[in-house]
């Protein structure tokens, strides 16, 4: 009978060699002889050398992508790692830094141009509303001219008096939003709001030697209000209720109202007399 290294009943065992074998989970396994090696003990053995072949296979893999890398190369960088760390943080920031300048310097470039347009723009913009000013100022200035000019060629002002005349006229009148020329307030003691034949009818008083010398001294002209060479039917000393109804139904109760505030009265009461 053939010796087995594992027989499952000891009858199977020749009886001179039953003493070599030991039984296990119901086997009887030959241990006598050294280095005998049962098939479980092979196949364990494969199995730990199939394992370690694959753990083996895993590592080589993983390292392969690091084959180029040179071993002393890394170590010395890795030692360096705390250092190199803080260094590129360092360098971050300042690139970040540079980053920000150089983005504004691209955008700043990007729009100098367009701001350049821009000033040119409104430079222009200013120039021409300039212009517009100056010129609504100068349509003003003329339509104060030439109705005070107008009035008072009606009212016989003397020509050596005109410079005077429209140089004091620029100073008190203005153009109103409804388009009158009226005295505005001022700082020549020019009642407001009169329009120029109002006007020159004060003036007659504050200002006699712009009219010929027959005419001076409160002396009235043919002008727009004519008060038939009367005081101003509203001062105190010529107040007249006949001549005020005459002025009003003649020029309008609104010149009649300028007449009477460029002497200090109202429609119905007498000026205060004067201190």
């Amino acid at each position: 009978m053939a010796l087995n290294v594992i027989h499952d009943s000891a009858d199977d065992i020749p009886e001179a060699f039953r003493e070599l074998y030991t039984e296990r989970e119901g086997k009887h396994v030959l241990t006598g002889i050294g280095g005998v090696k049962t098939q479980a003990d092979i196949d364990r053995m494969r199995t730990g050398l199939d394992k370690e072949r694959e753990e083996h296979r895993e590592t080589r893999d993983k390292l392969n992508r690091w084959k180029d890398l040179d071993h002393d190369d890394v170590v010395s960088k890795l030692d360096r790692f705390k250092e190199l760390e803080i260094a590129a943080k360092g360098n971050k920031e300042e690139m970040d830094a540079k980053l920000e300048e150089l983005t504004e310097a691209r955008i700043g470039s990007r729009l100098a141009p367009v701001e350049r347009e821009n000033r040119t723009m409104k430079e222009q913009l200013e120039t021409v509303t300039g212009q517009l000013e100056a010129m609504k100022a100068n349509e003003k200035r003329r339509a104060i001219t030439d109705e005070v000019m107008s009035v008072a060629g009606e009212m016989k002002v003397i020509s050596g008096a005109l410079d005077d005349m429209k140089l004091l006229a620029g100073a008190v009148f203005e153009v109103t939003e409804d388009g009158k020329v009226m005295t505005k307030e001022n700082d020549f003691g020019i009642t407001p709001g009169l329009s120029p034949d109002v006007w020159l009818q004060e003036m007659q008083e504050k200002r006699p030697h712009w009219w010929p010398v027959s005419e001076g001294g409160g002396s009235k002209g043919s002008g727009p209000v004519s008060l038939g060479g009367k005081s101003n039917p509203w001062s105190r000393e010529g107040w007249n209720i006949t001549e005020q109804g005459r002025v009003i139904r003649e020029h309008g109760e609104e010149k009649a109202q300028q007449l009477a505030r460029s002497v200090g009265a109202t429609m119905t009461t007498m000026p205060p007399a004067k201190s």
